[in-house]
């Protein structure tokens, strides 16, 4: 079972918890309450991670509940909620947070939706006091003490607008119109999407904004919740002291739900857009959610889960067969809203195939729903779920506060109860050997019928969609066929034919900072193991070697980025994708090759008694990997349609001007046109990726996880003991870096929603050293506060600007530093001279409170990454690529409170003195006739 399956399967499992009845149930140990202003509290104990709490405010209320001029106003009130309060003042909220290493954006956010608007404040140290007290002040605020100057509210007007600007992409315009006119037609949440109307948020009244905060932020209609290393009876004592004296008005209204009517008729819709590629298509089914018991419920989601799972791997069969007319297609089943819940076929079909297509995956979906799973495919679905559900219980205290509190909240406005999690998992667990094929077909019988139905269409205006009366009768012929039962193919084959002679350990070393070691084998492959207790069952793994496309001639590199992919799609050995895929059932196992600039990389993950599944398939993607002629022509035909996408999408022209620029226009720069997809050949990739993906002589594997370091070492032996040897290699420098003084990439085009995207790049060469890169990476979060408060909050003018700061070592020590942000057109020379400004500045000062800030947010960031598995897979690869020390908390910190502020101003000196700069501006070629106020978000 791969790694997205696992996800897949969890996510079936976190979201399937319902609402109470007569079998005992056990309820989650959750502090719970009612103060007696109608607000609830939550308040939960769990040690994931240590010494840590989350917090959230969770408001029943969200843009449904505005009323025509106030449309925007509930997601504008969300940004507000940062902007002064009774207890801190302007941006003294986010200061006092981020210089205690809680930092806004990542640990500090909120979102708002139709029906409800969530804020949260993770990841905080419970070990200071004062620090818990005042995050419980700042929720209180939330609930009724925004200040709402005037001043604060024009300012964010800006904000919003950008945001509005970044969001309103062509994918996401076409979106809109099938969630507004297709999924909630005739409803009131047809015309409430979050970020509202422009012109309502341009120009309307004050009074407007803070008579919407007076009439639905209050207590009866919040809850608190807290999940964290916590004492709950001393955090529920302060949430009644802090929560109870805030009053509830008297005469306000009662909060109001709405309904979604089903359409008797079949809804069609055409949503184009000029920036939009190849067209695509989705049948969908609407429904209005039953009410469930928690049983029902769990029982319910996890029919859901085997129907999703099951349908969806028989797509993934059957569009591999060369007469479909469909690319890619799935089944996905889920709430759009509270009052809806949406059956969705979506569809890719191949070029001139939309009406084909359609007819193709609604047979194949009324097939499943007249006959369900066979036999092996529901016996696979229960073996992965088991899977599944057991790792997950192994594990069941490493669940995060964050997935616990979102639970909570989910529970809070849908009025149910939440059931312990173990016990939840135990139920799952009971049930996967009870749900038949029965189970499945009563369960699509739900989503038949003309009730609900509707077909939508979008892509690029160019094309030719089918009528309405074209796809009614599809429908009807696809209803009247007399269909028979699936029948899939089988096969006996395994992935390993032959005895394997392994190879000896000819040295041990230890890794160098931490209780690791390094075996070097007799054919030259390198092993690295560290053993945690973090994550029970599981084992990771990552695998890399020197070279990459670095060492591919420039003509070969088109295959060479495709490569690994088709073998992916082409299975291993006598197995094809299909055949492997199904082998792999009830085992949890997953890997992967790559060949990217500077190395050929595998990666793997698999459970603890699964690990030596994983070292066979990594013995075969080296020793027997194939490609399949069908999967590349699939592979083909995919690229075509996502060409066509690209061409249309003026983002993608405009990076690809940049990725020229960066390489001083390197003729080895690939740029994704028809050029490079004529280039790329069948017997060339499989001749390129056998060059790559073959040797060992050069490969160290990294495994961190749940092991026993002699028995995986042995196996280790065994599988990739047994890949041939090779010569050594070193990574070759083509000298793709941008040249020296600024290269301007400033191109216009015509675009929909008109916006300015600014990126600007400075390169150069520096020394590598732990001290240079940690102040680089100082150096980008620094300007990240300064943007923060210059481009987003003074001007008005982005929603956010992303800066990122790194020192490479292949092909040579060079240092980049990038700054890119989506703008008002009108602003851009302002705001690109803003870019450079502070960029010069931070060479003569440093904001030596702001710099504090950075390093604790650091150290606290790190500290809580030490109990990943994930972060010590990258830093063991890092340590063993660049030769250095894997780095203990205590040698880390110190690093960090070693870096100077005269430290950061001689980097940002280097960075300043001879660098290449990239600058990039994308504009629109003159502002779009569009209303602003038709477009929603």
């Amino acid at each position: 079972m791969n790694i997205k399956k696992s996800i897949f399967l969890l996510f079936v499992f976190l979201t399937s918890f319902g609402y109470g009845q007569q079998q005992q149930i056990k309820p989650a140990n959750i502090v719970r309450g009612k103060l007696s202003n109608g607000m609830h509290y939550y308040i939960m104990h769990n040690e994931e991670p240590e010494d840590r709490a989350s917090f959230y405010f969770a408001q029943n209320v969200g843009s449904i509940l505005e009323n025509d001029t106030q449309q925007g106003l509930a997601h504008f009130l969300e940004h507000m909620a940062f902007n002064g309060s009774e207890n801190f003042q302007d941006k003294g909220m986010l200061e006092y947070l981020e210089k205690n290493g809680i930092k806004f954006g990542t640990e500090i956010n909120a979102f708002t939706s139709f029906d409800e608007t969530v804020y949260n404040i993770n990841q905080v140290p419970v070990q200071n006091e004062k620090l818990i007290d005042s995050v419980l002040l700042v929720l209180h605020d939330w609930s009724g003490y925004l200040s709402l100057t005037d001043d604060e509210i024009d300012n964010e007007r800006g904000v919003v607008n950008e945001e509005w600007r970044t969001r309103n992409t062509p994918n996401y315009r076409a979106s809109a119109k099938i969630w507004l006119q297709g999924y909630l037609k005739d409803s009131k949440y047809a015309n409430r999407m979050a970020i509202g109307k422009m012109e309502i948020i341009n120009n309307f009244k004050y009074d407007t904004l803070r008579s919407y905060y007076h009439r639905w932020y209050r207590p009866d209609e919040q809850a608190v919740i807290i999940v964290g290393d916590i004492d709950t009876q001393k955090m529920e004592e302060k949430v009644k002291s802090i929560f109870s004296e805030i009053p509830l008005k008297e005469n306000l209204p009662e909060r109001p739900n709405f309904d979604v009517p089903l359409n008797k008729e079949l809804i069609y819709l055409t949503a184009t857009d000029d920036e939009l590629g190849e067209p695509s298509i989705s049948y969908f089914v609407k429904r209005h959610p039953k009410e469930l018991s928690v049983l029902e419920q769990q029982k319910e989601d996890l029919i859901n889960g085997y129907v999703t799972y099951i349908l969806n791997n028989r797509f993934s069969e059957l569009i591999l067969s060369e007469d479909s007319p469909v690319l890619n297609a799935g089944i996905g089943i889920q709430e759009f809203v509270r009052p809806l819940e949406v059956l969705t076929l979506n569809i890719i079909p191949k070029k001139d195939s939309l009406a084909s297509a359609l007819n193709f995956t609604l047979t194949e979906y009324n097939r499943f729903a007249e006959y369900g799973a066979t036999e092996a495919e529901l016996d696979r679905a229960k073996a992965d779920f088991k899977v599944s559900f057991e790792s997950a219980k192994k594990n069941s205290n490493k669940r995060s506060n964050d997935s616990y509190a979102s639970e909570i909240y989910d529970a809070y406005f849908k009025e149910r109860e939440i059931p312990d999690y173990k016990w939840s998992l135990d139920y799952k667990l009971s049930l996967l050997e009870k749900i038949t094929n029965q189970d499945i077909i009563d369960f699509l019988a739900n989503y038949q019928g003309e009730i609900g139905q509707g077909v939508a269409a979008m892509g690029a205006n160019e094309y030719t969609y089918p009528t309405k009366a074209e796809v009614l009768a599809i429908i009807e012929n696809v209803t009247a066929k007399k269909l028979v039962p699936y029948i899939e193919k089988e096969s006996d084959e395994t992935l390993i034919n032959k005895e394997l002679k392994g190879a000896k350990v000819v040295s041990k070393e230890k890794i160098e900072g931490i209780e690791g070691h390094v075996y070097t084998l007799s054919n030259g492959v390198k092993l690295a193991f560290y053993k945690t207790d973090f994550e029970k069952d599981k084992v990771y793994l990552e695998g890399f070697s020197p070279g990459g496309q670095s060492l591919i001639a420039t003509q070969d590199l088109p295959n060479a980025i495709v490569a690994p992919y088709l073998v992916s799609e082409s299975g291993l050995g006598t197995l094809n994708k299909i055949q492997l895929q199904k082998s792999l059932a009830g085992k949890d196992v997953f890997v992967n090759t790559s060949i990217n600039e500077f190395s050929d990389d595998v990666s793997g993950m698999s459970s603890t008694q699964d690990a030596e599944t994983m070292l066979q398939e990594i013995y075969m993607y080296f020793t027997a990997p194939r490609f399949d002629k069908n999967a590349f022509n699939i592979l083909k035909q995919n690229l075509e349609s996502n060409l066509i996408a690209k061409e249309n999408n003026v983002q993608s022209v405009f990076q690809d001007s940049l990725s020229l620029a960066s390489t001083n226009y390197s003729d080895r720069t690939l740029i994704f046109d028809q050029s490079l997809i004529d280039a790329i050949k069948f017997d060339k990739i499989s001749k390129i990726y056998t060059e790559r993906i073959a040797k060992a002589s050069d490969f160290t594997f990294v495994f961190v996880g749940d092991f026993e370091e002699e028995s995986l070492l042995k196996l280790s032996q065994k599988y990739l003991g047994s890949i041939p040897e090779g010569k050594k290699e070193s990574i070759v420098d083509h000298h793709m870096r941008p040249q020296k003084g600024i290269t301007t990439v400033h191109i216009s085009e015509e675009m929909q929603t008109p916006q300015t995207t600014i990126s600007v790049s400075y390169n150069g060469e520096i020394n590598y050293t732990p001290e240079n890169d940690m102040a680089m990476y100082m150096i980008a979060e620094l300007l990240n506060k300064k943007y923060m408060e210059s481009i987003r909050e003074e001007e008005g003018g982005s929603y956010g600007v992303s800066v990122s700061g790194n020192i490479a070592i292949k092909p040579i020590n060079n240092f980049n530093l990038s700054v890119s942000f989506n703008c008002n057109p009108d602003k851009k020379d302002t705001l690109l001279e803003i870019v450079y400004d502070e960029i010069k500045k931070i060479a003569m000062t440093v904001d030596e409170e702001q710099l504090q800030q950075v390093k604790n947010n650091i150290k606290k960031n790190r500290k809580e990454a030490l109990k990943d598995n994930g972060f010590w897979l990258s830093q063991i690869v890092a340590s063993l690529d660049k030769e250095i020390p894997v780095r203990t908390q205590e040698s880390f910190e110190k690093l960090v409170d070693h870096i100077s502020a005269a430290d950061i101003k001689e980097i940002a000196k280097t960075i300043n003195a001879e660098p290449g700069i990239v600058e990039g501006v994308l504009s629109p070629v003159k502002e779009s006739d569009a209303n602003h106020s038709n477009v929603e978000d």
